[in-house]
């Protein structure tokens, strides 16, 4: 039966700073306004930007001084890429009722474009003492330089890191910014101090972050600290080709240029910074406007354009993510990123030879790149290729110039897509050098456990693997299901009821789970509850051969299967003398 796995994930950053929408009742007006309005609420339930952003707009245009219309409409315009309409409108609606705080923050942004600043601090003025308030402050903190008050900016920020109250993220972020603006100014020993800062402050830098603290030390003439902090970075992906191209023009003698040399730009990183904080759960469309208004301040930020293209794929937009990936340059460091941003969602699309194809052509423009290749090898094995799968981990796999910790995922993957492709002899070695790169790693210990089980192998070592895993992860449903199914086959029956029925409770919906549960039940005599949790199994949709066998429990009784299958030489159930001698 198949074992599903979980693919780990990186740990993601703490403390979020919340912009608060409050929920708005329907238009006084209702009359003309009420069907396009109803639809702009549907649309934003299921994540449709750009069709809230039309029936809003329908809405607003039989009603226009409705200040709930207004609100709504410049956040779905801003959330669907058209900024430059939703200016109008935030005029409108600050005309009407200052201080709506969305709506000041898009007037701002307009005019730190223009290079209007006092503009923007009279917009400003007006945002209220909420969650936006902290982005008001670095906006203005940058409207100072766009004024030229360098002084005034750098004051401003180091006050902000200084409160306490902001929490680690705020500070953290106060002092990217500070450092920001002393480079912009050509003051990089400060700027190098305040990088520093945020860098301590940060779980991990990110990538944009060590990019900017490595330029800033390769211009003080610390060439070999900033390849240090480089390769430190790089050393925790599968590669990062803007960092790469920079750690050899470093090594080549050059002197980057500063990041971010305007206003502009500098409020632009201030959106793209909060965007990632808002982009999940209830504040996502507030995020993904942040990084549209990322994208209106600085075109040339493609981190936005990424982000924005990554939220409109979790909300299942994936024509206008692909939309967003292709906006990315060819040309670009992180054209890269975006081609396999957009064959993956062209895959979530339902369109997956077409996705499968894209993916190639990608691995084929990056032959010596390892997130091309491991990227291809996920498409595939999520697409149930196994066989071409095995062929794209190892290519990643030959790439690695040296074998790393953190490289076990890529032997796990390739163990997995050999296991489901029939080849043992190579997946169970992958399995074992992934526990040598990460010893006592759960999803490994299950997998490789699970699948010693289904072999009728190594019973002992199975369990006690599987018991570590469970040890580490109680509360994982798929690597419970493993203990109560090792419990089953070595006939400790009531021990396996009590594991599985766990497992049920975690994960109530999975065909194998249940299938096992009702194995378990049959053979302690509850044959009745047996019988339900087979059914149950039955419309979770089991893979064919599952569906086969449980049937034929259904019809015949357990008992009967299990000889049937004694008799073609292939025991669900073993004594405890097999078990001892390892099956």
């Amino acid at each position: 039966m198949l074992r599903r796995f979980t693919h780990p994930t990186r740990a993601l950053c703490a403390t979020a700073i919340a912009l608060l929408i409050a929920a708005a009742p329907l238009p006084s007006r209702a009359e003309p306004a009420v069907g396009p309005y109803l639809a702009a609420e549907h649309a934003v339930r299921n994540g449709d930007v750009a069709g809230a952003a039309m029936y809003y707009a329908q809405a607003l245009a039989g009603d226009q001084s409705n200040t709930t219309l207004l609100e709504r409409t410049i956040l779905a315009k801003v959330a669907a890429g058209q900024v430059e309409t939703a200016v109008p409108i935030a005029r409108r609606l600050d005309a009407i009722e200052p201080g709506h705080a969305f709506g000041a923050l898009v007037l701002a942004a307009d005019a730190i474009r223009r290079g209007a600043p006092d503009a923007a601090r009279e917009a400003l003025a007006a945002v209220p003492s909420d969650g936006s308030q902290f982005l008001g402050l670095l906006l203005g903190a940058w409207s100072h330089v766009s004024a030229g008050d360098v002084p005034a900016a750098v004051k401003a920020l180091a006050e902000l890191e200084a409160d306490e109250k902001l929490g680690t993220a705020g500070q953290m972020m106060a002092a990217y910014h500070l450092g920001l603006v002393e480079a912009s100014a050509g003051n990089d020993a400060a700027a190098a101090e305040a990088l520093a800062r945020a860098a301590e402050k940060a779980d991990t830098p990110t990538l944009r972050l060590v990019r900017i603290q490595a330029g800033v030390l390769a211009r003080l003439g610390r060439a070999e600290e900033a390849r240090a902090l480089i390769t430190g970075r790089l050393e925790r992906t599968l590669g990062d080709t803007r960092l790469e191209e920079l750690e050899r023009a470093i090594a080549d003698g050059t002197r980057p240029a500063p990041v971010v040399t305007t206003a502009a730009q500098g409020a632009g990183e201030a959106f793209f910074g909060l965007s990632g904080y808002l982009s999940r759960g209830a504040n996502r469309t507030v995020g993904l406007a942040y990084a549209r208004l990322a994208s209106f301040l600085d075109p040339d930020l493609i981190e936005a354009k990424l982000l924005t293209a990554q939220m409109l794929r979790v909300t299942q937009q994936y024509d206008a993510a692909i939309a967003a990936y292709e906006s990315v340059p060819r040309d670009a460091p992180e054209a890269l990123e975006a081609m396999i941003g957009r064959a993956e969602s062209m895959q979530l699309a339902e369109r997956a030879d077409a996705a499968i194809v894209a993916m190639r052509e990608v691995a084929a423009r990056y032959p010596r790149s390892i997130e091309a290749q491991n990227a291809l090898g996920d498409l595939l094995r999520r697409e149930e290729r196994f066989e071409e799968a095995a062929v794209a981990y190892d290519a990643t796999i030959r790439l690695l110039p040296q074998i790393e910790p953190h490289h076990w995922v890529l032997f796990y993957q390739r163990g997995i897509a050999y296991e489901r492709s029939k080849q043992w002899d190579l997946a169970e070695p992958d399995f074992l050098r992934a526990l040598e790169l990460e010893p006592d790693q759960p999803l490994v210990l299950n997998y490789l456990g699970y699948s010693w089980i289904e072999m009728g192998r190594n019973f002992a070592e199975a369990r006690a693997m599987i018991e570590k895993a469970v040890e580490q992860r109680p509360e994982d449903g798929y690597i419970v299901d493993s203990l109560g199914w090792v419990l089953y086959r070595l006939g400790e029956y009531q021990g396996a009821v009590e594991q599985l029925e766990r497992a049920v409770e975690i994960n109530p919906v999975d065909p194998v789970i249940n299938d096992h549960y009702g194995d378990a039940l049959w053979m302690i005599g509850r044959r009745t509850e047996a019988r339900f949790q087979w059914k149950r199994a039955l419309s979770f949709e089991p893979e064919e051969k599952d569906l086969t066998r449980i049937r034929r429990k259904l019809e015949v009784g357990l008992d009967t299967v299990l000889a049937e299958e004694s008799a073609s030489g292939t025991p669900a159930v073993l004594g405890a003398a097999d078990a001892k001698n390892g099956g």
